[in-house]
């Protein structure tokens, strides 16, 4: 006999009345263990901040959760060319292991892209060009084993996006200074197979400001190049000129066009 039916019925109640409440109870439960959501096999957790190889100077992100991350960026799209925005997700399989002595890794993921979903702010339409679309994937590549994590570089504004966004402030359609601050949310997916079986992350979402000039020195006001200070103090990010900072110091060229960063000679 189960303790639902050995239980003690309240007086004035029929043994029937505590059934159906007791029926009612079980059945609200269960609803709850069910609805609980599995965890997923792969997480980003964070945006990293890249690093510069003293020896290459290539730049690349580290694989330690520990070091600086971004909460959220800042993206210059009136410099002297349209830069893209890159992302640096790090990323974590969050499998348990199944290797025994003897035996491959039955749950190790290759990851393969890393897609971005661009959300424009409210009442914001960018009318992207049909071969600028606001959601693509960008492919990756990394195995990670159970409990590894991985840094991975992803283009997550193009450049086409840039010069689409630089031609909404030049309109007016958005303002560009940071008065008036506009963001962009990036939506970031990690996708992996783990034999044949395509993985997925929840989304990672990421802020980025857009704006006209708020990375640069002096602007609008832009000196000629051959009046600039020589070497350039300010040659900003080096992993890319067009976001997060620090500032840079562009120049004029004699005919006019911009040069960023202002050349050291």
């Amino acid at each position: 006999m189960t303790d639902l039916a050995r239980a003690r019925v309240p007086a004035g109640q029929s043994l029937g009345g505590a059934l159906a409440l007791g029926i009612l109870w079980l059945a609200g439960a269960s609803a709850v263990v069910g609805c609980a959501k599995a965890p997923g096999t792969l997480l980003i957790l964070q945006n990293q901040i890249p690093v510069v190889d003293s020896t290459s100077g290539v730049c690349a992100p580290t694989a330690d959760s520990s070091d600086p991350s971004l909460g959220s960026g800042r993206f210059d799209v009136f410099l002297d060319r349209f830069y893209p925005y890159l992302a640096y997700p790090l990323i974590q399989n969050r499998l348990p292991s199944l290797k025994t002595a003897g035996e491959i890794e039955r749950n190790s993921l290759l990851l393969t892209k890393v897609r971005v979903e661009i959300r424009a702010p409210a009442g914001v339409d960018p009318r992207w060009a049909v071969g600028c679309p606001g959601s693509f994937d960008t492919p990756v590549s990394g195995i990670l084993d159970p409990g590894s994590v991985r840094a991975v570089t992803v283009e997550a504004l193009r450049s086409c996006h840039a010069e689409r966004l630089n031609q909404m402030i030049a309109a007016g359609d958005i303002p560009g200074n940071l008065a008036q601050p506009v963001s962009f949310t990036l939506e970031l997916t990690a996708i992996g197979d783990r034999s044949g079986s395509e993985q997925k992350s929840d989304v990672f979402p990421f802020d980025v400001q857009v704006c006209a000039g708020c990375l640069q020195s002096m602007f609008p006001k832009i000196p000629a190049c051959a009046d600039a200070p020589k070497p350039n103090p300010l040659p900003g990010n080096p992993c890319n000129i067009a976001q997060d900072g620090p500032a840079v110091l562009c120049c004029a060229s004699p005919g006019g066009a911009v040069v960023c960063p202002s050349p050291d000679s």
